[in-house]
């Protein structure tokens, strides 16, 4: 069922760049926890049916992914310490080591206090057996536009620290997504961090996923919501990111810019709904119709909104 490789398990960042440039000419990709790579590097279990969606493979019916062919080598990250582990840095930052399981984000206290999004998407990821091995990392790597930790990680203003032989370099997670399994990630790199912003005094957060089932699904829609009050009780600032229902894991800036200034009401909540309408993308697929998602994006963005402004301790 696997293609024959080589793994190399690296104890440093630097020897782990070193060798992802040294074999690049052969084939080589990175191992986080390897829920979604070994099952991209096997056969097609179904050999032929009609593609899902425009542009998707007509064997396996599902979006072009990086791996086109397989990979000669696999450079493992988990030997090395740094790249996991939470930890919350003097200038107001939680850092987050790209090998940190989705397990270990369900279960730190720092994060499901400063970051509430992100704990609840890590919720809704696979199953128990998935989120144990499953990482941080490797979600957002594969750039899926329904991804759990990804969605939030947007909506949360994060930032991915990209690590080569060449240097560093951190780039916004909202501008990380080109495409359905495209990210601007150059081949000699590799994603060591999400730093994100600590959440200002009278924030709150939240992600609401909509799947066809409760567990083991991708998201139908998924909508993360981040609400900062003044200190009258007015929504000083807002950032609302949306799942499936784009090439990519979207912000929403203009539900976004209505909603500063006012009112944390329902009926405001509701209006950010349906304005957010007006900036998806959404495609008809096995999971759920164009006309359906559109009706879903608005009763989840003004339900995640309404759940960050309860999660606001004031």
């Amino acid at each position: 069922m696997l293609p024959q490789f080589d793994i190399i398990q690296p104890r440093s960042l630097d020897e782990a760049c070193e060798a992802l440039t040294k074999y690049q000419s052969a084939g080589v990709v990175v191992l986080a926890g390897g829920t979604d790579l070994l099952v991209d590097m096997r056969k097609p279990l179904i050999p032929e049916h009609l593609p899902r969606c425009k542009g998707c493979d007509p064997r396996t019916g599902t979006a072009p992914r990086k791996v086109n062919k397989p990979p000669s080598y696999l450079i493992a990250l988990s030997r090395i310490p740094e790249m996991s582990g939470i930890a919350v840095s003097e200038p107001g930052e939680i850092s987050i080591g790209a090998m940190t399981t989705i397990t270990d984000l369900c279960q730190s206290r720092i994060i499901r206090e400063k970051l509430t999004a992100l704990a609840q998407g890590a919720d809704n990821l696979g199953s128990p057996l998935v989120r144990n091995r499953g990482t941080i990392g490797g979600n957002i790597c594969n750039a899926r536009p329904a991804a759990d930790t990804f969605i939030p990680a947007v909506a949360l203003g994060a930032k991915l620290e990209l690590r080569s032989q060449r240097g560093l370099r951190l780039i916004p997670a909202q501008d990380f997504a080109v495409g359905p399994g495209k990210t601007v990630r150059e081949e000699d790199e590799i994603l060591t961090k999400i730093i994100f912003p600590v959440s200002a005094d009278r924030t709150g957060s939240s992600c609401i996923k909509l799947a066809n089932r409760k567990a083991l699904e991708i998201a139908v829609v998924s909508a993360a919501s981040l609400l900062t009050l003044d200190i009258k009780g007015k929504i000083s600032s807002a950032r609302i990111a949306l799942g499936a229902v784009a090439p990519t894991p979207i912000l929403t800036p203009k539900a976004a810019a209505f909603l500063s200034g006012k009112d944390p009401s329902d009926a405001n909540f509701l209006k950010a709904g349906e304005i957010a309408v007006s900036e998806c993308h959404p495609i008809s697929d096995h999971r759920g119709s164009l006309d359906y998602r559109r009706e879903m994006v608005s009763v989840l963005v003004s339900r995640s909104l309404a759940a960050a402004f309860a999660s606001i301790i004031v």
